[in-house]
């Protein structure tokens, strides 16, 4: 069999990668395992162990480990140009070697190419070759890519359950905001909270036990700043600063490019544009989280804190302000200000 390994939900695709090799009737010393990635990779011989007959029948398998063929981030500097005819005689390229192989496969031996984090990059040549047999079945694609929030809400509470884990209102926020909508990142998460051995899970264990990154730190600091939550923000200042050695300056950029990420949903969404067109616009996989998080704010509220941002930025730069100073003013006044029109309501 020939088996297409793709996806950015990690923790699945090894999943699937580890069957494969596991498999009873092949033994470990017939598996080769080929980088791909590299720039001496050659596709015809690993096609040539692939063919090789085995003398009693073995199961074989041969994995090539991230094809860069197939890899969208990948240099193709050695491609001949479009439209350049081949001369009479020349080796032939991937796409050809890959075509001539699956029309005659060897039933002997499985081939995996296995893209570990990124998706087949379906605009080249050898997919183009691949794609076909993938519809009549020769050739197996297994994609793994990230869940919908719909999704990976259902798999984290079937799993919990399964697992006997409760967790409070707030810790199972907590946990949300640090998976960030990995199922990868939660399952790696589960494995870390199944080694603590408590099914009582609270805000501070989920904090100890799920690391956080630099995105949910600036989710929050958003987030807080524009629900007027000055504890969220201020705390999530100082975990940047303090504890991952953030500068005040690059956090002055950090929140500029979430409140342009959010303004964008929400002056789309305030023209009538629903969640899927404004995904495909923004090109934001969660643009409802967007707009939940302006908690309110309208386009024009959010466009004039950018600008702002971008003054405050500026004054930084220049030498004129002091960034620390410049930041924490620019949070205290709007976090004010927001606080005395809410009282005014």
């Amino acid at each position: 069999m020939i088996y297409l390994l793709d996806g950015t939900e990690t923790y699945h695709l090894s999943g699937k990668k580890h069957e494969l090799l596991n498999r009873d009737d092949v033994l470990p010393e017939n598996i080769m395992t080929i980088d791909g990635s590299v720039k001496d990779f050659s596709l015809s011989n690993a096609l040539m162990h692939c063919s090789t007959v085995s003398l009693f029948s073995e199961h074989r398998i041969v994995l090539i480990q991230d094809p860069y063929f197939l890899n969208p981030s990948a240099k193709r500097g050695t491609e001949k140009p479009a439209g350049k005819r081949k001369k009479k005689g020349a080796a032939p390229d991937h796409a050809e070697m890959l075509e001539q192989y699956i029309s005659h496969y060897n039933p002997d031996c499985d081939l995996i190419l296995y893209c570990f984090g990124f998706d087949a990059d379906k605009r080249t040549k050898e997919f183009k070759v691949l794609d076909p047999w993938i519809k009549q079945g020769r050739v197996k694609h297994l994609h793994y890519g990230n869940p919908t929030p719909q999704e990976l809400e259902k798999w984290i509470s079937q799993d919990l359950a399964r697992k006997g884990i409760r967790m409070d209102a707030e810790a199972r926020k907590e946990l949300n905001l640090r998976i960030n909508g990995s199922a990868t990142q939660f399952y790696q998460a589960m494995d870390k909270i199944l080694l603590y051995g408590e099914k009582d899970l609270t805000l501070t264990d989920i904090e100890h036990l799920v690391p956080v990154n630099q995105d949910v730190n600036v989710w929050k600091m958003a987030d807080g700043f524009l629900a007027g939550n000055t504890a969220q923000t201020f705390r999530s200042v100082y975990e940047m600063t303090e504890i991952a050695r953030n500068t005040y300056q690059s956090l002055v950029m950090k929140l500029a490019y979430r409140l342009r990420a959010v303004y964008n949903a929400v002056r789309l969404r305030e023209c009538g544009y629903s969640d899927p067109q404004i995904a495909a616009k923004t090109g934001r996989k969660y643009p409802d989280l967007d707009i939940r998080s302006a908690h309110g704010r309208t386009s024009f509220e959010i466009l004039t804190m950018i600008s702002e941002l971008a003054d405050l930025e500026q004054g930084i730069k220049s030498g004129k302000i002091n960034d620390r100073e410049g930041l924490e003013a620019f949070l205290l006044r709007n976090l004010n200000q927001y606080a005395g029109n809410q009282r005014a309501l």
